[in-house]
């Protein structure tokens, strides 16, 4: 067993010493080869480069299975556990240097396809020899295989063993002739076929495990990680499909030659948005549309969103506030544009700390200020802009802080986006 694994060692120092000569002359070097190269010997390559991946892939199942195995509770010395780490997926992590959810892929996989021991000591087969057989020889890769294996899991209860091997060999064929996302649709619904309940004591299960989470990273981002249901997964889609869908997306057009011709005039008009953008704005747009619509006569409190901002800061346009439950910062002129909705109070503070004014839902515009501008410019006034009153807010053409009249002449309504750009 010793001369195996120093053998082992050594045919794995081999190959990273072989990839790093590779990759010796550096990535500019490697970018001019390819340059150079023919379209087929790209994708020749790029081919070669998979293969190499799902090697990796198999050997990475193989050496953290074997950690998680070492790692079980059963063990007198658990190895993570000697290591420092709670988990044998946080102990393959550290050493292999890779990220979590593909160690524990790893380890996942490696647990399912590796040799089992039974109670006497005797060595038994492995639990999932076709998938153990795909993976060795690179048809697959450990996400396939982890696809795969959940769901035989999730259905082992339903089916006799003899079922449960023709169904795995079943999948496995399905992964060489569809494509990884297809093969994880069939997936989630093998389960519902099967089950002679139906769907709902599934989706009683899942509906357990769905919520939301607000995490704090120290990047200044504030993150919401939101898991849903299928049910109430379809309705908040459909309510971002309505805002975000490519026929009610934003559309730029130029009237005129000046205009036309004008780079500055393409670069103000331009959508830079990513799809991730557009999402998070249309969840605010809803949220927003929530808080204008929460007049607090059911409960009694109305829901705000409380703005703190130094008095100075909010003359000058220079500085800071803060936002209510929120530990970073935004800019005085974020503040301002907050202030311009409604259910947004915001809190002016003088001196050492003392508030001067607080302003109330609707300090700017009225609600009948607001009506008269959604007849008036029938939404976004941005040029092409399709953004409906409903999630425009009422801006200051003339900055309020330089004296701009609160009057619908010196009124406009502007989507979020454009509303920060303007």
């Amino acid at each position: 067993m010793a001369t195996t694994t120093a053998a082992l060692l050594e045919e794995a120092d081999g190959l990273v010493r072989r990839f790093r000569e590779l990759l010796s002359g550096g990535a500019a070097t490697v970018g001019e080869r390819l340059a150079g190269e023919r379209d087929g010997t790209l994708i020749a390559l790029t081919e070669r480069i998979g293969a190499i991946a799902r090697c990796v892939d198999t050997l990475g199942t193989r050496i953290a299975g074997e950690v998680a195995t070492r790692s079980s509770r059963v063990q007198v010395e658990p190895l993570a556990k000697r290591m420092g780490e709670k988990t044998p997926a946080l102990l393959v992590a550290r050493l292999a240097d890779v990220p979590v959810g593909r160690a524990a892929t790893w380890c996942r996989v490696g647990e399912a396809i590796g040799a089992r021991t039974s109670l006497t000591g005797e060595i038994l087969p492995a639990a999932h020899p076709a998938i153990a057989a795909e993976l060795a020889n690179g048809a697959i890769d450990a996400d396939i295989a982890r696809t795969i294996l959940d769901t035989l899991d999730e259905v082992a209860p339903r089916l006799t063993v003899e079922k449960q091997a023709e169904l795995e060999r079943h999948l496995i064929d399905c992964a060489g002739e569809y494509p990884r996302i297809e093969l994880a649709r069939l997936c989630r619904r093998i389960p519902e076929t099967l089950d002679p309940d139906g769907a709902e004591p599934r989706e009683d299960e899942i509906r357990a495990r769905a919520g939301v989470k607000e995490l704090r990273p120290r990047n200044g981002l504030e993150r919401f990680l939101v898991e849903a249901d299928p049910e109430r997964a379809g309705i908040v889609r459909a309510a971002f499909d309505a805002i975000t869908a490519p026929a009610r997306q934003v559309r730029f057009t130029t009237d005129g030659e000046d205009s036309a011709d004008d780079p500055l005039f393409d670069d103000a008009v331009a959508d830079t948005r990513t799809p991730a953008q557009r999402k998070l704005d249309a969840l605010i747009a809803m949220a927003i549309t929530s808080l204008r619509q929460d007049t607090g006569d059911l409960s009694g409190i109305a829901a705000t969103v409380l703005v703190t901002i130094d008095h100075q800061a909010l003359v000058t346009g220079v500085g800071t506030a803060t936002i209510a439950g929120i530990d970073t910062p935004i800019s005085a002129s974020a503040a301002r544009r907050l202030a311009c909705d409604a259910r947004i109070i915001p809190l002016v503070l003088g001196g050492p700390s003392q508030p001067l004014d607080i302003g109330a839902g609707r300090r700017l515009f009225t609600e009948s200020q607001r009506l008269a501008m959604a007849v008036r410019d029938n939404g976004c006034i941005w040029p092409g802009c399709t953004e409906p009153p409903s999630r425009c807010q009422a801006a200051h053409i003339a900055p309020w802080r330089w004296n701009g009249p609160t009057d619908i002449r010196n009124g406009a309504l502007l989507c979020p986006f454009h509303h920060r750009r303007f």
